[in-house]
């Protein structure tokens, strides 16, 4: 699973690309609805934990970019006002440029209960709201056998004291932060690819027991890997190694062609 400790005053990464990541936010909930925001009823009381154990971070560890004023959370890098949506977890995603994920157990298994989701990764909210782990995951290849116990032991075990996170990369040919599984672009050897890294946090919130998973999506030309040695032979040496159905999963066959003249580089 990749996961390490967190120390809960590195739970937010905060820069100068929150207005790029806001104003993205604000049109894909104008163009998309409630394909990127949705909230179960009963996960209000995690939500609102959510709202307060967030706000109290922004205030105590990013205070030199954020402020209160009563009940006005202002930020000196972008305007994160939300505009009279009046939906808690929509609203308090407008805090930060990570989507915000809430995870609750339900008879046994960990459901997804509320998420504002506009980065996402080749799958749709809408598809996956109420559903447990299983079966978010269901499409990825070898999934279950090797992850989903683990998955489910972590998740059992997630203490308040050690907030975890991780890193997870792909490749995308366009820059953009949404992803859903039919955009289907044509592929040449003129393609432009980007590296797309996601900064994914996991953290038990004390009062409600919900588990609060967090996204930052970073994109990046994938030339720029480049500037840092090794970084590039060390991602075609994990492509290369990658099983045939999770690199077609991953889309590794269909971005082939597109490929070869970053392997140039690497040489």
């Amino acid at each position: 699973m990749g996961l390490r400790p967190m120390q809960h005053k590195g739970w937010i990464e905060t820069d100068d690309a929150l207005a790029e990541y806001l104003q993205h936010k604000r049109s894909m909930r104008e163009v998309h609805g409630d394909r990127v925001y949705r909230a179960e009823t009963a996960s209000l009381p995690a939500q609102t934990e959510l709202a307060q154990r967030l706000r109290a971070h922004l205030l105590a560890d990013a205070g030199d970019v954020y402020s209160s004023d009563g009940a006005t959370l202002s930020c000196t890098l972008a305007d994160c006002s939300a505009a009279g949506q009046g939906e808690l977890l929509w609203d308090t995603s407008l805090w930060v440029a990570d989507d915000l994920v809430l995870m609750e157990e339900r008879d046994g298994d960990y459901c997804l209960t509320a998420a504002s989701l506009c980065s996402p990764s080749h799958w749709r909210l809408d598809e996956k709201i109420g559903r447990p782990m299983r079966e978010i995951h269901d499409p990825i290849p070898g999934f279950h056998s090797t992850l989903t116990p683990s998955i489910d032991r972590f998740f059992a075990h997630l203490k308040a004291s050690h907030p975890v996170f991780r890193f997870n990369w792909s490749l995308q040919p366009w820059y953009g932060l949404a992803q859903f599984p039919d955009i289907e672009p044509l592929i040449d050897e003129q393609t432009q690819l980007y590296y797309r890294s996601e900064r994914q946090s996991l953290m038990r919130l004390p009062d409600t027991g919900a588990i609060a998973f967090t996204i930052r999506v970073y994109l990046h030309p994938l030339e720029s890997l480049v500037a840092t040695p090794g970084a590039l032979e060390a991602m075609f040496t994990a492509i290369d190694a990658t099983p045939e159905a999770l690199a077609r999963y991953k889309g590794f066959d269909t971005l082939a062609p597109a490929l070869e003249k970053y392997r140039a580089l690497s040489d």
